[in-house]
């Protein structure tokens, strides 16, 4: 059976195709005569639809492997249309509600002027799409490169996604003749007010889109920002995610990041160490440089370029204090205490077989009136004398 649509009979479209052709009349009166008939009718063509979208997916593979990505994905979707019109028709002829297709489509009835304005919006709304796959993959092949970051290449996902998506909606609106002005206006107090109800959400926002494309560290540098030492887990826009040595998790506001004074240990691959050590004032200073500078030199972890060098630093309350500098690559915490441990231990064996000491400080109690007063020696030997009259 069959309802006619509101407003009196109409089998018929402005582009005189119907959608109800004695074929599809006569199937409905033989076979779709009954609650069963229907039933019946309807799981047949639910099976066949899921078949068509399966199709469709078989279809997109095919073509990918064929034809590239971009093809397949045209011609998958327009497949999958086709499949949803004939389903929606097919349910619609089951249960003779096809009127309800008529009159939407006898309500779209548009001027020659809006096809053309729909049929622009359409190609850019297509345009747009490509072009957002073309940058988003141009950017994954970026990142590939390494020469973008995981990081930067999200946010530079997002950034071109809503700039073209904006330029298509600006161009959309203007060949409808919606005036921009005001919305131009409203935007603008509102980006005001959120400006003044936000200032630090705002800051946090710009330092980290400065930090994602600045580069000053990445995800697992070892790195120091106001005293909070460790290596870097993850960055977003807000935060910056540090793992210190102690096993704590920090998360660091990225606008305190770029305004304190950072130190990226990671950044050259190689960190210098200073380790410090005292020879006795009747040492042989250049003879002790050139033990300290042997003793280092053969060590594995230490790097052979630039070399192990020793200077000395100056007077101290009890000794001659020299400096040792060495190199170390691939800088991270546990190697840090691994070489200065092996260069202290190599020092040490070292000054012990050549015979020279490492003072510590001397004092000597000398009594005084009732009780003893403690005076620094005025020269240090290795060990502590006392001094008792």
């Amino acid at each position: 059976m069959s309802v006619d649509p509101p407003g009196g009979p109409s089998s018929r479209l402005p582009l005189q195709v119907s959608l109800r052709p004695e074929a599809i009349t006569r199937i409905q009166e033989t076979f779709l005569d009954s609650l069963r008939a229907q039933l019946l009718a309807t799981a047949l063509l639910a099976i066949l639809t899921v078949l068509g979208i399966a199709g469709t997916s078989r279809l997109y593979e095919s073509l990918r492997r064929r034809r590239g990505t971009r093809i397949a994905e045209i011609a998958s979707i327009l497949v999958l249309v086709v499949v949803v019109a004939i389903a929606v028709y097919g349910f619609s002829a089951i249960w003779s509600v096809l009127f309800v297709l008529e009159f939407a489509l006898n309500a779209a009835s548009i001027s020659p002027w809006e096809a053309a304005q729909q049929v622009v919006t359409l190609g850019i709304v297509a345009t747009a799409y490509l072009a957002i796959r073309f940058v988003n993959r141009s950017i994954d092949t970026l990142a590939e490169t390494r020469a973008l970051t995981k990081h930067q290449s999200e946010v530079a996902h997002h950034v071109a996604d809503v700039t073209i998506i904006g330029i298509a909606i600006t161009v959309i609106m203007s060949l409808w003749g919606i005036e921009l002005t005001n919305i131009f206006i409203g935007a603008g107090a509102i980006t005001a007010i959120v400006a003044l109800t936000a200032r630090e959400t705002l800051a946090g926002m710009l330092a980290g889109f400065i930090l994602l494309f600045s580069r000053p560290f990445r995800v697992g540098d070892w790195i120091e920002v106001n005293e909070t030492q460790g290596i870097v887990t993850d960055v977003t826009i807000f935060t910056t995610k540090i793992q210190t040595f102690d096993d704590k998790h920090v998360l660091v506001p990225n606008d305190e990041v770029t305004s304190s004074q950072l130190t990226n240990y990671s950044r050259n691959n190689q960190l210098r160490l200073e380790i410090e050590v005292g020879v006795d004032y009747e040492t042989d200073v250049p003879r002790a440089r050139e033990v300290v500078v042997d003793a280092v030199d053969d060590l594995e972890i230490v790097k052979s370029s630039p070399n192990p060098q020793v200077v000395t630093r100056g007077f101290g309350d009890s000794s001659i204090l020299l400096e040792c500098q060495v190199w170390i690559g691939n800088p991270t915490m546990r190697r840090t205490h691994d070489a200065r441990t092996a260069v202290i231990d190599a020092i040490a064996d070292a000054f012990e077989r050549e015979g020279i000491s490492i003072p510590y400080p001397q004092r000597v109690h000398a009594p005084r009136g009732d009780g003893f007063r403690v005076e620094s020696a005025p020269r240090e030997g290795a060990g502590i004398s006392t001094t008792d009259d």
